[in-house]
């Protein structure tokens, strides 16, 4: 059996695969989610630390996806592969074609370094939004985007320090309880590494004003920082 797990960290999808990744369903599973991510987001990391096995279809079906995306306007990177894996990759002699990344962290850090020249071509500065709501971080990147801004959106502070790390946003819009957050290596971090930045606290209750006026705030507040 295959589980998967997806999430947005900036402009990247990671998802994570746990089981084995054998012909058949399993395969079949992970297809079907390709299938429906890269149409939405080209941008993809595979997290491989979770496979306990790869056989000569699983294997085929991440190299005919690696080439897939990267004859499109996308990337797809593996990361974190299990020694096992590794052995098999190091066996077949794909290792040099798949080029799996040690960890999630430096794949998606090379994933928004690379992005860094794209997001150039905005009017302002990259804007790197924090917030628990998939609702609120959807909501702010289509305002942000739509003012002309590059915008990368995380929900915790492990996936936004990451952000930071590897796009260095020079504005970071947060909810109050994560920007108040502490006692936890990444909360430590990312508050060293948000020092240098300008930080806009997200007002109590920002999730349930009146969408029209919610967005004139963070604009215009983003707009008094970036003059």
């Amino acid at each position: 059996m295959l589980a998967l797990d997806t999430r947005q960290v900036g402009d990247v999808i990671v998802v994570t695969c746990s089981g084995r990744l054998v012909v058949g369903e399993e395969s079949a599973s992970l297809e079907r989610c390709l299938d429906t991510l890269i149409p939405l987001n080209p941008l993809i990391v595979l997290h491989l630390g979770a496979v306990e096995e790869l056989d000569s279809a699983g294997l085929g079906l991440l190299v005919r996806y690696l080439t897939r995306v990267s004859h499109g306007s996308g990337r797809l990177r593996v990361c974190a592969v299990s020694p096992k894996i590794d052995r098999v990759l190091l066996s077949t002699r794909l290792k040099a074609v798949i080029q799996p990344y040690d960890s999630e962290e430096d794949a998606l850090v090379d994933a928004h370094r690379q992005a860094r020249d794209v997001s150039r071509s905005t009017i302002g500065p990259q804007i790197l939004c924090v917030d628990t709501s998939p609702d609120v971080l959807a909501y702010l990147r289509v305002v942000l985007k739509e003012a002309g801004y590059g915008v990368l959106t995380a929900g915790n502070l492990a996936d936004a320090l990451i952000l930071l790390i590897g796009a260095r946003p020079s504005i970071i819009v947060i909810n109050a309880e994560l920007n108040a957050a502490s006692g936890t290596h990444s909360a430590e971090q990312f508050r060293k590494h948000a020092s240098t930045r300008t930080v806009l606290e997200l007002p109590a209750g920002f999730a349930a004003q009146e969408a029209a006026a919610a967005a004139q705030h963070v604009l215009d507040a983003i707009r008094a920082i970036a003059t």
